[in-house]
């Protein structure tokens, strides 16, 4: 691998771009491939370098016969879709050039997908600068995929198979690139003899249970209360769980598996305004990491408790529609209550409601009857009494 700063001179123009830009996954069957391949990169500090292609790629194949690709160009990866269209018979995705991958806000400028040729490379040794020319191919007005099964290549791409770090010829491609949309000057990559291979589909699994490390309570109202927990995405067998494809997350339950809302209020800025009881794997936001959470009530003397002996977790895997949950893993902070009386002791009871054994809401006891009493930390209790 070299890495040795870029000088390019562009030699030619390229056609007008998209005028907008896909961030949003289209609707339709989606489909991911592993990438493989060679490409030109630059890292901005090290400078550019020849490189193997990797990461992942998604494809979204519509209805109406289009076809979206997210992320073309492993070094422009900016979670943005091109469109391109599918042959009837289903063996090729054609993607036309000039598509917008990346739109800078601060200069409102657009990189735009571009097809050419890098020229061998010529080094300056006094100054370590490496010139390469890259040539725009206006001619070429789309790239070129073909479908083999679950594998799918990019047609007409030429460069070296294998890379040394002492070859400048590496330098000399035929692929996929990128140009600045006002003055199609060349933006970061070249990438030839792309290949794709399709990921199998997720199945449906049962997560692994969660590992509850600690609970710390520093008895401060306005947060640093503290869940530090440990999450494997593996299944109950060990296998790993596909969290690209699937959906990883997970909920807080408190003493008799009541389920825990991260409201509005304290966690606005963790849910974009939103109360969520469901949280996705690998969080990391104002009051998350992917090891712990910061509570905004505490347990400490003086304040409402909103758990009483125990906080736990439970992780769900879902797939297609089809959710399956570990079992919920519990830390015992405090001393288990042994009645009910005890577990509400100093509580304020908000609302009391009473139901016949049909489980008809009465006004009065009478005969066998459910009280159900509602506190005003939101929990509530259940009992039998004879009137």
């Amino acid at each position: 691998m070299k890495r040795i700063t870029l000088l390019v001179a562009v030699l030619a123009m390229f056609a007008t771009a998209f005028a907008d830009v896909i961030t949003e996954q289209p609707a339709g069957i989606l489909k991911n491939y592993n990438r493989e391949g060679c490409c030109v990169v630059n890292d901005y500090e090290a400078g550019f370098y020849v490189a193997y292609q990797e990461g992942k790629v998604s494809i979204v194949f519509a209805e109406d016969g289009k076809v979206y690709m997210k992320n073309p160009l492993m070094a422009m990866a900016y979670d943005t879709w091109v469109e391109g269209t599918l042959s009837e018979d289903g063996t090729t995705i054609t993607i036309p050039m000039g598509q917008v991958l990346y739109h800078s806000p601060y200069y409102d400028i657009d990189v735009i997908l571009s097809w050419g040729s890098t020229s061998e490379a010529t080094i300056n040794w006094d100054t370590y600068e490496l010139e390469v020319n890259y040539t725009p191919d206006e001619s070429v007005e789309a790239a070129v995929f073909t479908i083999d099964g679950e594998t799918i290549r990019l047609e007409g791409s030429a460069g070296a198979d294998e890379l040394t770090a002492e070859d400048l010829g590496e330098f000399a491609a035929t692929g996929l690139s990128a140009i600045w949309a006002d003055n199609h000057a060349w933006v970061q990559t070249i990438e030839w003899n792309t290949v794709l291979t399709q990921i199998p589909a997720p199945k449906p699994a049962v997560p692994a249970n969660p590992e509850i490390i600690s609970w710390r309570d520093n008895g401060n109202q306005a947060g640093y209360n503290r869940l530090e927990f440990r999450i494997n995405p593996v299944d109950v067998d060990g296998n790993p769980l596909d969290v690209e494809q699937g959906s990883l997350t997970y909920s807080v339950f408190t003493d008799y598996d009541q389920i825990f809302t991260f409201d509005a209020e304290n966690y606005y800025w963790d849910f974009n305004g939103e109360e969520v009881t469901e949280v996705p794997y690998g969080q990391y936001s104002y009051n998350f990491s992917p090891e712990s959470i910061y509570f905004y009530r505490t347990n400490a003397e003086g304040y409402d408790p909103f758990f009483t002996w125990r906080i736990g977790m439970q992780v769900y895997y879902t797939v297609d529609g089809v959710k399956n949950a570990s079992d919920i893993v519990y830390l015992e902070v405090f001393d288990k209550p042994t009645s009910v009386n005890e577990l509400n002791a100093g509580k304020s009871v908000a609302g009391m409601r009473y139901f016949n054994m049909a489980g008809q809401e009465v006004a009065q006891p009478s005969g066998m009857t459910i009280q159900v009493t509602t506190y005003t930390d939101g929990t509530t209790s259940a009992v039998k009494v004879m009137k």
